[in-house]
């Protein structure tokens, strides 16, 4: 028995409309959404219906058409966000391999050589240069060591990352040319006899341990809340906040936290950003506080290490200390950072 055209809509029909409607506001512009929403609304008889399903079968068709046709696109916008999808050029294993072997030499030849200060420079940049491979080479991302699981740019990571260029770097100019001196048996001060033995004053220790503790204890805190479903009210109202689909921001989200679809869609200004849903779109203090920390400190650390290495004749027995005062600042702010990812901000389902 067919169904006369201009009939009512059945049960299963209306589901199959609702699924376009759903497909139409995926593909479409925010902005046409609540005119899409007035015209599916409209549709009563099983002509508008079958035509309103057939026109999106056919859109849907067409952008995967085009898709397959500009796989590797800059900058499109997929139907799925509304943020540039930028990608890094891909690199084989094997060409990471020679870049970061390339670079380890160039360290080494730049510790040996450089002027005392520009050693310090070149081999901080190799270091930073050697990361850039690393994120290329598996995240297809040059900043992919800064981002997390959830596909944003993480600030603890960050902070860990700067330290470990800037302390081990220090650390590895130190060693080439202490190195250096004791092979040429140069320089007027004692003799070198244990290159290696450079000491490591307690306070940077303290300090990469304070960063350790936030990289590995921040998502340790964030863990508790991913087992957590948040309250329907909160994805419209992120959606508006981010300007993103509520479909999305459910499909991406962990519990109540906020996720990117993609690592491409990580952002330097994620850092400075609330965690979960209801915050996102804010600016969390604590972080801004713990980055103008860490620079001050980091900034201070890299001039103290260049200043020795230009003196004549220095002493590079030991990297250079910093104040205690500076050390419990940095432990505060840190201890500031976790406790502001341990509040729920996010209304949760009870």
């Amino acid at each position: 028995m067919t169904t006369h055209p201009k009939s009512e809509l059945s049960a299963n029909q209306k589901a199959m409309l609702d699924l376009a409607l759903g497909c139409d506001l995926r593909i479409s512009e925010p902005g046409q959404h609540d005119a899409i929403r007035k015209r599916h609304a409209a549709i009563t008889t099983n002509t508008a219906a079958a035509n309103y399903i057939r026109e999106i079968e056919n859109r849907i068709h067409s952008r995967r058409k085009v898709k397959s046709l500009k796989p590797h696109t800059v900058g499109v916008l997929t139907p799925a966000a509304t943020k540039p999808v930028f990608t890094a050029p891909a690199i084989s294993g094997g060409q990471a391999t020679g870049a970061i072997f390339l670079l380890i030499l160039f360290m080494v030849a730049a510790g040996w050589f450089a002027a005392g200060g520009w050693n310090l420079v070149l081999v901080t940049a190799c270091m930073v240069l050697l990361l850039v491979v690393l994120g290329v080479a598996i995240t297809k991302d040059p900043l992919g060591i800064l981002i997390n699981d959830r596909n944003l740019m993480s600030l603890s990571r960050f902070q860990m990352a700067m330290w470990t260029v800037i302390v081990l770097g220090a650390y590895f100019t130190f060693a080439v040319a202490r190195i250096k001196l004791y092979a040429e048996g140069a320089g007027s001060g004692p003799p070198i006899t244990d290159p290696l033995n450079i000491t490591i004053d307690w306070h940077l220790w303290a300090l990469i341990g304070i960063s350790t503790t936030s990289l590995v204890g921040a998502p340790l805190i964030l863990s508790t809340k991913k087992d957590k479903q948040p309250d329907p009210s909160v994805a419209p109202k992120t959606s508006k906040a981010v300007n993103e689909p509520v479909a999305d921001i459910n499909a991406n989200r962990q519990g109540t936290l906020y996720a990117n679809a993609r690592m491409s869609d990580a952002r330097i200004t994620d850092m400075f950003q609330g965690d979960e849903l209801t915050n996102t779109s804010q600016i969390d203090l604590a972080k801004v506080q713990m980055f103008y920390f860490t620079i001050i400190a980091a900034v201070c650390f890299f001039v103290m290490v260049f200043k020795q290495l230009v003196t004549a004749n220095a002493s590079l027995d030991s990297l250079p200390l910093l104040p205690d005062g500076l050390i419990a600042v940095l432990g505060i702010s840190h201890g500031g950072y976790l406790t502001s990812k341990s509040i729920n901000h996010t209304q949760a389902q009870p």
